[in-house]
């Protein structure tokens, strides 16, 4: 189901879901930045849970300051919340899947392209991997855009596609390696 994959040069393995594209091959990524889009077909089967609409980036960024990774969590949280310019956020899940990770489900609400007009329900299963060695904190988000499609009644972890990317995600911070230390000098 999913691939080792080497990100940044080599420095770094993690696995990412087999028919998933590096978005660097089509543009440019900021150099602390891996994107993969989803680029599956109508008709391919993986087997794995996933849609055809999923993003993931991961990001490495300076080691914000807080007590503990759930408290580190939020404050990437936040400014996640802030870039995409979203009204409303809520939390739907969280776990602790390593001594140094976090990682949970949230949802906002979003403006497309910066237009009101365009705002959409995002689910974003987003997770944090401190690595204090190296004063980093690795920021894995996994994008589920669902439009308008879904109602406040609707339970969004009954949604199978959000689960699939929840344990994507789980697996990716499981797997997530250093490599190569000289990446963070």
């Amino acid at each position: 189901m999913f691939d080792q994959t080497q990100l940044y040069g080599g420095a770094i393995n993690t696995v990412i879901p087999k028919g998933f594209l590096d978005v660097s091959l089509l543009r440019e990524v900021p150099d602390t930045q891996e994107v993969y889009v989803n680029s599956r077909q109508e008709g391919e089967e993986f087997h794995d849970g996933l849609g055809r609409d999923e993003s993931i980036i991961v990001d490495l960024l300076q080691e914000v300051e807080a007590t503990n990774e759930l408290e580190a969590l939020q404050t990437h949280i936040n400014e996640l919340t802030t870039l995409n310019d979203a009204t409303d956020c809520e939390y739907f899940k969280h776990d602790k899947p390593t001594d140094n990770s976090q990682i949970c489900i949230l949802m906002e609400s979003a403006k497309k392209w910066g237009k009101p007009e365009l705002q959409e329900n995002v689910v974003i299963c987003m997770g944090l991997i401190r690595l204090l060695e190296y004063s980093t904190d690795v920021v894995i988000t996994i994008n589920i855009p669902l439009g308008k499609t879904i109602n406040e009644d609707q339970d969004i972890l009954e949604h199978p596609n959000i689960m699939a990317a929840y344990d994507l995600l789980r697996e990716m911070v499981k797997q997530f390696k250093v490599v190569d230390p000289s990446l963070f000098i």
